[in-house]
């Protein structure tokens, strides 16, 4: 339960590791203990405790993982078994609760309450049977969380991470009761912490502060084989399993050179194809070519001369969950295509201002009017003047022409904004970054896996715009297409888009947005330092599931600042062989060796022996 000091021992030295928490000796025998409000000194460290005051219905195992993790962090838990008769009366009087809810709902024809209180109805029913049976019992629990740190801000602070890392419990600190805290964390001291909950055996044990050494998602559904526990076991990942051991379905994967990072994502991505999801990848470095020929996908090659295929005014409608109702969402897009060129502008050494900003906002709105494109999906739409094709012949809607870079430059002008006009020219046709001003050519959403190969660009900054562009398009034509399909996005090198607040911004609105349709964004990257930012740990904290492969030692250092990762973990990041890493799915943590099957390894290698056998 203390093991809060480790050492390691080399050639007669002793180096410590030492985690600001109160050893055995000093909780039992401390020269000095002095109590505040909301904290309490033992001898020089600092010290607070916490309750957690909700528990949720559905838990799994290693429920409190995430913040054991953490170092200085201990998690009590009191369980006190339930005699049967108490569990009966208890769990009826729970069932008699719903009963009456549910009959008041039936009466308001309230159809969505019934079915919610049914379900309910029924789960107290099977549990007071299965309690009459001996199959099952009601506990009664307390948990507590101990906070230690060498100062108060360093307490302060980290408190502040565990409970956001529990929001869903309501934990709150036991303001003028931090002697009851104490004493409930201390081994085999009655206390009467009235905090109390009433959980299911199984419930009560998931509740254990314990690490597994081993993870694994059901390997069913929309589950890939991953790779390998230490102790040899399968691994199965499924980043749509939901709540709750997944809040979303994003991933962020980082890694040194040549550690098995591009690899990792050819491989989840190659398995993904086999289930049916969707990917498109936005490859800079021309990575990803021979994986999509292989698996039948689409293969665009950019290059400065390249006619235009991809419109940044693209737009697509929007789901509103609460009316079940799609519409076109004109001010948000305003928004990316403003956020877009004032990254791009910032790159170049300009800046927009606040006068160019808002003449930009006006010249888009007057552009999709002049289009007459409004807030009704189906203005997107004009009569077809019919085509044929072959002995075919096809009519009825088709998509009308929108808005381009040219156009709204001439736009610009004519509000006033010369300056901006000016500085946006090499973005049109003609010119060194004219190849997205035109018409778009459509959805590809038909295809399995889309690549957006960026190598053949020129200078750093055209792959930066184009990047911006693609996930744009990407947006508009790939992740609001279907909703009900699974896709994924892979931002490959992401680290450019932290370059510049703007550019950031508009990647953040991309998952944000991203995420109600369905869609996985996977962020790969080599170079951490540039998330070592408020804008990078934002997006970073958008990812529930983290793959730590091995990192040099002062991006090690930031990871283990950042998230209050535990030094000796740090040492182990710094240590992994090329495809081992550190796992972070939700609450659950574990090292991977992730495995590459035999007929994968032609299209997923990148190496010189790879290139050899293909």
């Amino acid at each position: 339960m203390f093991g809060w000091k480790r050492k390691k021992r080399n050639l007669g030295k002793t180096k410590s590791i030492e985690i600001a928490a109160p050893s055995l000796h000093d909780l039992s025998l401390p020269d000095r203990i002095q109590f505040y409000d909301d904290h309490y000194r033992i001898d020089h460290l600092y010290c607070c405790t916490l309750v957690v005051d909700a528990i949720p219905e559905i838990i799994n195992m290693g429920w409190f993982n995430n913040i054991t993790n953490l170092g200085g962090v201990t998690v009590s838990v009191s369980n006190i078994p339930n005699k049967r008769r108490e569990a009966n009366e208890k769990v009826n009087g729970w069932r008699s609760i719903v009963g009456s809810e549910l009959i008041l709902a039936k009466k308001a024809g309230n159809t969505s309450a019934v079915d919610t209180l049914e379900v309910k109805y029924n789960y107290y029913r099977q549990l007071l049977r299965d309690i009459s049976l001996k199959r099952n019992n009601i506990v009664t629990v307390t948990v507590t969380v101990m906070i230690t740190a060498k100062s108060y801000e360093e307490m302060d602070k980290k408190k502040s991470r565990v409970k956001d890392l529990l929001a869903n419990t309501n934990s709150r600190t036991l303001y003028k009761r931090q002697h009851q805290g104490l004493k409930s964390i201390l081994p085999f001291i009655d206390t009467n912490v009235p905090e109390y909950h009433d959980v299911t055996v199984a419930n009560a044990a998931c509740l254990a502060p314990l690490i597994s050494t081993d993870f694994s998602h059901p390997a069913t559904g929309n589950a890939i084989y991953f790779g390998e526990n230490a102790t040899g076991s399968p691994a199965f990942l499924d980043l749509f399993i939901g709540p709750p051991r997944l809040f979303g379905p994003h991933m962020f994967l980082t890694g040194m050179t040549r550690v098995g990072k591009s690899y990792t994502v050819k491989g989840m991505t190659a398995r993904s194809r086999a289930l049916g999801i969707k990917s498109v990848i936005i490859d800079p470095e021309g990575e990803y070519g021979n994986l999509c020929k292989s698996l039948g996908g689409v293969l665009i090659r950019f290059n400065p001369g390249m006619e235009c295929m991809f419109n940044p005014f693209d737009v697509e409608p929007d789901y509103d969950e609460e009316t079940g109702t799609y519409y076109i969402d004109l001010l948000s897009k305003a928004g990316e295509i403003i956020s877009l060129f004032s990254g791009l502008i910032e790159i170049m050494g300009e800046r927009m201002t606040a006068e160019e900003r808002a003449l930009a906002s006006e010249a888009i709105r007057q552009e999709y009017q002049s289009c007459d494109i409004t807030s009704d999906p189906q203005s997107l739409f004009k009569e077809g003047t019919g085509k044929k094709e072959g002995e075919k012949y096809s009519a009825g809607l088709e998509y009308k022409s929108l808005p381009t870079i040219s156009s709204f430059i001439e736009r610009l002008k004519k509000l006033g904004a010369h300056r901006l006009a000016t500085i946006l020219i090499p973005f049109t046709k003609g010119h060194e970054y004219g190849f997205f001003d035109g018409q778009g050519i459509g959805s590809l959403f038909d295809a399995p896996i889309i690549v957006f190969d960026l190598k053949g660009l020129n200078n750093k900054f055209a792959v930066t715009y184009a990047n911006l562009v693609m996930l744009s398009w990407t947006l508009e034509k790939f992740i609001k297409k279907h909703r009900e399909v699974k896709k994924r996005v892979v931002c490959d090198e992401c680290w450019m888009f932290l370059l510049h607040p703007d550019t950031a911004e508009f990647l953040s609105t991309v998952s944000r947005r991203g995420a109600k349709y369905n869609t996985s964004l996977l962020l790969a990257t080599q170079s951490f330092r540039e998330f070592m930012t408020k804008e990078g740990e934002t997006i970073i904290n958008m990812c529930d599931t983290r793959f730590y492969l091995k990192m040099q030692s002062t991006d090690a250092k930031g990871l283990g600042q950042m998230f209050d990762i535990p030094p000796d973990v740090i040492e182990q990041i710094k240590s992994f062989e090329p495809g081992q890493g550190l796992l972070k799915v939700g609450n659950e943590m574990a090292v991977i060796n992730f495995r590459g099957l035999p007929f994968e390894e032609s299209f997923i290698r990148s190496d010189p022996e790879a290139i050899i056998r293909r």
